[in-house]
């Protein structure tokens, strides 16, 4: 009987995977395809979101957090959307703070201060898509994050109303683990059984 319930169960999930992907993989583009198409061109956002993600030791950005700011800063210099909004964990900034490295990191970049807001209670995908709407009024936005999360991070932005696409960042060589798809697995799953009740909306 467990062993069915394990299956059904594991059978869900990637019903809900797939849901999750097919209904926003067409609109998620490399960062060459979106800044040499007419999406970059013809369309205008409130804001480019960027998920943050690890910040090392000394407040580095980690590789993944590095590319996906590095994409950011290329997309946002096409003068696609208005601002970057970028949400993280900066809960506790002495001990930890993703969005003030984030913003750092994009001001050497070449972005201007004045054109970052920074949400740093953007502790899961969910939470970040949901504050965007509820304290920053985004109706649209460029979504920027890591290939293997951009699915699911346009997903739950279209699901609070933001009419959105997605860029996935560059890889400049790191090795994405294999942690990293069983989590995000089970985050799709996740995601959309909290699309249906939307817990704090």
């Amino acid at each position: 009987m467990l062993v069915i319930i394990g299956f059904l169960g594991v059978a869900a999930l990637g019903l809900m995977n797939i849901h999750v992907y097919n209904s926003s993989s067409p609109d998620v583009y490399s960062l060459e395809s979106f800044t040499s198409s007419s999406v970059s061109s013809d369309a205008h956002y409130d804001a480019v979101i960027v998920l943050g993600c690890a910040v090392w030791e000394g407040g580095v950005a980690s590789p993944m957090l590095a590319d996906r700011l590095r994409t950011t800063a290329a997309v946002f210099k096409t003068g696609c959307a208005d601002y970057v909004l970028v949400t993280g964990d900066s809960e506790n900034p002495e001990d930890y703070d993703e969005t003030g490295c984030m913003k750092e990191f994009l001001i050497n970049e070449g972005i201007s201060e004045s054109d970052i807001l920074c949400d740093p209670l953007g502790l899961s995908t969910y939470d970040s898509m949901l504050r965007a709407v509820t304290l920053f009024n985004v109706k649209s936005a460029v979504v920027v994050t890591t290939g293997f999360h951009c699915e699911r991070s346009v997903y739950d932005a279209r699901n609070f109303g933001i009419e959105s696409v997605g860029v996935e960042a560059i890889n400049s060589g790191y090795v994405i683990r294999q942690y990293n798809y069983y989590r995000e697995f089970i985050a799709r799953g996740k995601d959309f059984v909290f699309m249906l009740i939307k817990p704090g909306y």
